[in-house]
C-alpha cells in the first residue's frame, strides 16, 4: 500500500512567504526617494522572472542570483540569501511557509531565512532527534530482547506444571521465524515437553495506549500507522486479499488477512475502483481491538488485490503463534493463550531468548524506508529505560549536546503527529550535534544519500509538508549541515526536484 500522507491540513506558523516578507526602506530625501524604490522594484522583478526562467529551463539548473536589496543587510546580501529568495519566488510555492539554514563545519549559522526560526511540522525529518539520541543513550552495541520465561520448574521428564511467559522490550523487528526459533530452542535444547499452564504475554515494556493519542485515525489502521506494543510481530503489519467486482463501483470481497488475528470481524466497505487505479483503501482499527473497517477501492481487472494494514493486537497474535509453533516442536500444551497484559505473571525460570540486530542496523532501515514503528519503538525504549517520559529523556540528551530549543513541541519519535513542531534551525543544530558525537560518522552513513553522494539527509513528507535534515559536502571538501522545511505545500507539487535544485546551487556558492 504505500506509506499514506493524511488528508488534513498541517499545523504550524503560516506567516507570510519569505519572498514576501517587508523591508524597511532607507530613508531619502523627498527629490530622489523614487530612485530606491524603482531599484528595488525591478530586483524582485527581475528575481521572479529568472526564477520562472529557471524553473521553465529545468529544475536542477542552478539558480540565478536576484540583485540584494539597497540598505540590506550583510546575510541579505549574501550569494546563499540571494540563492534562497530566487527559488523561494518560483510560483509553485506560493502561499507555503519555508525555513531553510544552513550551519558551518562548526555550527556556526551561515545562512537562516526568516523562518529559520519559527516552528514547523516536520514530518519524519524529526525521526533523526530519535536516532541521533539513541545512538547516544542505548549505544551502537543494543539489541531489543524477546525472552521465553516459566513460572515453575521443568521437571525431570520435560513437563511443566506452571505458565509460560513470553516477555518482550518492544522489538520492532520481531518475526514468526523468530518465534519459531525460539519455540525450537525450548523444545530441543531447553527439555520441554509438555506444558499444563497456560501461555501469558508480557508486554510492561511500553505503556497503554500503543497509538499515540496525537495520530490521525484515519492513520492508525494503516501499516505506517501502526502503533507500538511491548511485543510487536512482523513490524505490525498484516496483508489483506481482496476479490474486487467485475465492474467499478460492484462491492469487494475481502479474502482473508495474512497472518490472520483469530477472532477479527471486518467492516467492509470497500468497492471496486476503475481498472488500474491502485490501492485507495483507507483501514481503520482500535490498538487492542477485534473490529477492522475498511473503506475505498481497490481496481477493477484483478483476481485478487492486497493491501497493508496494521495488526490490531500483535501481542496476541504473537502468543497464537507461538503456541502453534511450540505444538509443532512437539510439545503438548494444555492451557490456553490469556490476553496481553503488563506484567503477566511472576517469572522463575529463564527458558530462552530472542535478539534482534543491533541498533545501526535497524537505524539503516528506519532511515531508509522512514519506518514509523521503529521510531517510536526507539522513542519508547529510551523513556522505559529512563522511566522518564521520552520526550523528556530525548529533549534533554540534546540539551546535555548544546542545542537549546525554542518553540519544540516533541509528541512522538517518528514524526507521525502533526503537532510535532520544531525550527529549522534547531533541526539542523541537531543533525550536528550528532554527526559530532561519539557516533556520528555511523549515524551520518545512515543516512541515505542523494545528489550523487554529495548529501546524506532524512526526508520528511505527508499531506502538504515536505522537510529535510542532514549534510551537504562542498566542492572544498567541507560538510555543512542544513534544514529545510515546507509546510502549507500544494499537495499536487512534486516538492523534490526543486529541493535538489536549491541544494545543488548552494553548494556550489561562494562561502
Amino acid at each position: 500500500m504505500g506509506l499514506r500522507t493524511s488528508a488534513t491540513g498541517p499545523s504550524g506558523d503560516f506567516s507570510l512567504h519569505p519572498a514576501r516578507q517587508a523591508r524597511t526602506l532607507p530613508s531619502v530625501s523627498a527629490p530622489n526617494r523614487f530612485v530606491p524604490a524603482l531599484l528595488i522594484l525591478s530586483g524582485w522583478g527581475l528575481a521572479a522572472w529568472l526564477g520562472w526562467k529557471c524553473h521553465l529551463a529545468g529544475r536542477l539548473e542552478p539558480i540565478a542570483l536576484s540583485p540584494p536589496a539597497p540598505g540590506g543587510t550583510r546575510e541579505e546580501a549574501s550569494e546563499i540569501a540571494g540563492i534562497f529568495r530566487a527559488w523561494s519566488a518560483d510560483p509553485s510555492l506560493a502561499g507555503a511557509s519555508i525555513g531553510f539554514c544552513l550551519l558551518d563545519e562548526e555550527g556556526r549559522t551561515v545562512f537562516a531565512s526568516p523562518l529559520a526560526e519559527t516552528a514547523l511540522c516536520p514530518a519524519s525529518a524529526l525521526k533523526t532527534l530519535t536516532t541521533g539520541a539513541a545512538f547516544g543513550l542505548l549505544g551502537p552495541e543494543y539489541r531489543f530482547e524477546t525472552a521465553l520465561y516459566s513460572n515453575a520448574e521443568i521437571d525431570a521428564n520435560g513437563v511443566l506444571d506452571g505458565d509460560l511467559i513470553l516477555e518482550g522490550s518492544g522489538d520492532p523487528t520481531l518475526s514468526i521465524e523468530d518465534l519459531g526459533r525460539l519455540a525450537g530452542a525450548a523444545g530441543a535444547s531447553g527439555g520441554l515437553k509438555r506444558v499444563r499452564g497456560t501461555l501469558r504475554v508480557d508486554v510492561a515494556g511500553f505503556p497503554v495506549p500503543p497509538a499515540n493519542e496525537h495520530w490521525n485515525w484515519g492513520d492508525i489502521g494503516n501499516a505506517y500507522g501502526a502503533g507500538a506494543f511491548g511485543v510487536n510481530l512482523n513490524r505490525n503489519r498484516m496483508l489483506i486479499r481482496f476479490a474486487p467486482g467485475a465492474r467499478p463501483a460492484e462491492p469487494a470481497r475481502v479474502l482473508g488477512a495474512e497472518p490472520m488475528t483469530s477472532g477479527l470481524e471486518w467492516i467492509n466497505h470497500v468497492a471496486t475502483g476503475p481498472p488500474g487505479s491502485g490501492d485507495r483503501v483507507t483501514v481503520y482499527s482500535e490498538p487492542y481491538g477485534r473490529r477492522v473497517t475498511l473503506r475505498g477501492t481497490v481496481p477493477a481487472g484483478e483476481a485478487e488485490f492486497a493491501v497493508n494494514a496494521a495488526i490490531p493486537d500483535p501481542p496476541r497474535l504473537a502468543g497464537e503463534i507461538l503456541r502453534g509453533k511450540l505444538e509443532e516442536e512437539g510439545i503438548v500444551f494444555e492451557g490456553r493463550v490469556y490476553p496481553p497484559a503488563p506484567r503477566a505473571a511472576e517469572k522463575g525460570g529463564f527458558l530462552r531468548a530472542h535478539r534482534s540486530t543491533p541498533l545501526p542496523e535497524i537505524v539503516d532501515h528506519l532511515h531508509r524506508v522512514s519506518d514509523n514503528l521503529e521510531a517510536q519503538c526507539l522513542f519508547l525504549t529510551m523513556g522505559h529505560l529512563k522511566r522518564e517520559d521520552p520526550a523528556r529523556v530525548v529533549r534533554e540528551y540534546w540539551e546535555k549536546a548544546g542545542v537549546s530549543f525554542t518553540g519544540l513541541r516533541l509528541i512522538d519519535g517518528s514524526g507521525l503527529a502533526r503537532a510535532n513542531m520544531i525550527r529549522p534551525l534547531d533541526l539542523a543544530r541537531v543533525n550536528h550535534a550528532a554527526r559530532r558525537g561519539p557516533h556520528g560518522d555511523r549515524f551520518r552513513e545512515s543516512l541515505s544519500a542523494y545528489l550523487d553522494g554529495k548529501v546524506r539527509s532524512k526526508l520528511g513528507a505527508m499531506s502538504g509538508v515536505k522537510t529535510d535534515a542532514g549534510f551537504l559536502t562542498l566542492p572544498d571538501g567541507r560538510e555543512c549541515t542544513y534544514a529545510l522545511m515546507a509546510n502549507g505545500l500544494d499537495t499536487r507539487l512534486d516538492f523534490w526536484p526543486l529541493r535538489a535544485r536549491l541544494l545543488e546551487s548552494v553548494r556550489t556558492a561562494r562561502f
